[in-house]
């Protein structure tokens, strides 16, 4: 019996785990921060997501040893462990208050402590003197019997807290309906679906403002295809995320800050292969292709550098010089629609520019 016993035990004994220790190194790479930076940055009224960021953006510039660099959301909300449109709202409050600066697609931090533009932490208001402890508990406690459970008392304060005014503020709303009737070219004249914005809240009881709902009207309408109305645009269901690709839109993070000159491109396309001329009228957001040729000019060169007009030119000069366009005439598929294919633009560019490297080195292809 007591040795049944013992290998009873010996079953349910829990498996050990192995657990990996983690110990910081400086062998493993440091950040030569400025004492006087880091002193303010540590004593800084921001908010946690604010803090966050500042953090994560000297950690992406200093830590590579540069002083600005192109840090995308994505790469914030890894860092701070956030999502990515909170880290997008800290990063642009930062650079509102400029304790980031930005120049272009790049963001630093602002070594010019005193251009800081932080508001300012009154103590006072954040100390509970021990008397006002003792009021707000006779406020919160009075007239509440020692049988009645704790569950019921939470609820009755929450009954009696008045709630905080949620915006809808008509004005508003007004100056929203005519931003959005001025941006699409409209005549629309009900408020109602920017006052439901408005009103919505989003966060610890504080609404959309006026600014968000105007830059998600203005991302929908260069974005969608078709004229959004109010009411697809104050799709509350929805709204955080329109906000959220609106902010990333806005940022420039992720595209051209330059718009894509379609026309001007499509034009150098028919100069370079006028047997695959593109009908200039016939090239519209209804073409495949027309995506096509954003997401390419979206896109970087290999210097990191945003794609210019003057770049298309030599790929496409580079193309028509490949062995690709060797017997042109027997390959009708050969198009610019087909180029701009997402699946055959990289191997078609990368081919191109092998071809050509290989032959300023003299080396046959």
């Amino acid at each position: 019996m007591a040795e049944a016993a013992l290998n009873n035990v010996s079953q349910i004994k829990p498996h050990l785990k192995v657990v990996e220790r983690r110990v910081a190194d400086t062998d493993d790479g440091f950040i030569m921060l400025a004492m006087e930076l880091y002193e303010e940055l540590i004593g800084a009224n921001l908010t946690r997501n604010q803090a966050k960021v500042a953090h994560a953006v000297c950690r992406k510039t200093y830590g590579f040893k540069k002083k600005m660099d192109r840090i995308a959301d994505s790469q914030l909300a890894e860092l701070c462990r956030i999502s990515r449109p909170k880290a997008n709202i800290a990063k642009n409050e930062l650079i509102a208050m400029k304790v980031l600066l930005k120049d272009g697609s790049k963001i630093g931090p602002n070594k010019n402590i005193s251009d800081w533009q932080i508001p300012t932490c009154s103590q006072i208001d954040n100390i509970v003197t021990k008397s006002g402890t003792l009021n707000v508990s006779k406020l919160v406690t009075s007239g509440v019997t020692k049988t009645e459970h704790t569950k019921d008392i939470i609820q009755n304060i929450k009954d009696n807290t008045p709630l905080t005014p949620q915006g809808g503020d008509s004005g508003l709303a007004q100056e929203c309906l005519d931003f959005y009737n001025q941006t699409t070219d409209s005549r629309c004249s009900s408020t109602a679906p920017f006052e439901k914005a408005l009103s919505t809240v989003k966060a610890k009881g504080v609404c959309y403002s006026a600014e968000e709902v105007k830059l998600v009207t203005e991302w929908a309408f260069k974005v969608w295809k078709n004229k959004p109305s109010p009411n697809n645009l104050c799709r509350m269901t929805r709204f955080d995320t329109y906000l959220s690709d609106a902010l990333k839109w806005n940022d420039c993070s992720e595209r051209n800050p330059a718009p894509c000159p379609h026309d001007e491109l499509v034009s150098l396309w028919n100069t370079k292969f006028p047997e695959r001329a593109v009908e200039t009228h016939e090239w519209n957001k209804s073409r495949p292709a027309y995506r096509g040729m954003e997401r390419v000019w979206n896109g970087k060169t290999n210097n990191g550098a945003w794609r210019e007009v003057k770049h298309i030119a030599t790929v496409f000069d580079l193309i028509r010089k490949s062995k690709l366009c060797d017997g042109l005439h027997e390959k009708s598929w050969l198009t610019l629609d087909w180029i701009l294919d997402a699946k055959n633009w990289a191997k078609v560019y990368e081919q191109a520019r092998r071809e050509y490297k290989q032959s300023k080195q003299g080396v046959p292809a």
